[in-house]
């Protein structure tokens, strides 16, 4: 999301992702209401909103046999709800629309391997991934 906000604003920016594509269960699959109101903002959230997802206004946690209320959106505004969505379909819709600004460079199968210090400066250093 940065990646994309800063190219949006035209500032140059490098995205490296080690593997080759965002398909992986570890990341986390819940939108908030604050980043679908930066998602509106930004005129994303009309191509969000086609994704696959799930909205959801209340969560309960279960304690013994009884379902215990714990957090409920519906009194936000003006989006009383999370959604839930595959992060991988997700991550391909900001890559997808950061590809649309020049100053946007997504390097997937490249890994941090190292910090570069001189001048004042601080860059990252990366290599490529091999596929395995």
């Amino acid at each position: 999301m940065l990646g994309y906000l800063l190219a949006r604003a035209g500032v140059p920016v490098v995205v490296l992702e080690k593997h080759s594509d965002f398909l992986r269960d570890f990341r986390g699959d819940t939108v908030h209401p604050s980043t679908l109101q930066v998602l509106d903002e930004v005129g994303l959230l009309r191509k969000f909103e086609e994704l696959p997802h799930r909205k959801v206004q209340h969560l309960s946690v279960q304690i013994g046999t009884r379902m215990q209320p714990v957090i409920d959106f519906r009194g936000l505004r003006p989006f009383n709800h999370l959604s839930l969505v595959p992060q991988w379909d997700f991550l391909d819709l900001l890559a997808d629309e950061g590809r649309g600004y020049p100053c946007f460079d997504l390097r997937m199968r490249h890994e941090v391997v190292g910090l570069i210090e001189g001048g004042g400066a601080h860059y990252w250093r990366a290599r490529a991934v091999a596929l395995r």
